[in-house]
């Protein structure tokens, strides 16, 4: 995985994380209008190694059913 950084159109910078193929896998969402932002906003990402992966499953799930514990589980 390879963070890029880069300015766009509105001189702002940004980031693009890609896997080993290329392909943009995450961004950073807002743009930064220093550069030393961005760069902590990276920072910040790969401090999330152990970050919990949520899964949504409400669209399975009735109103009454999203208020029992356990809705959201890590992976």
């Amino acid at each position: 995985m390879q963070f890029h950084i880069f300015q766009d159109a509105r001189l702002e910078w940004r980031w693009q994380l890609s896997n080993h193929e290329g392909r943009k896998v995450a961004d950073s969402g807002e743009g930064y209008r220093e550069k030393d932002d961005c760069l902590e906003s990276i920072a910040q990402v790969q401090a999330c190694e152990e970050a919990l992966v949520l899964e949504n499953i409400t669209s399975l799930m009735d109103t009454e059913m999203l208020q029992q514990p356990g809705l959201f589980h890590k992976h």
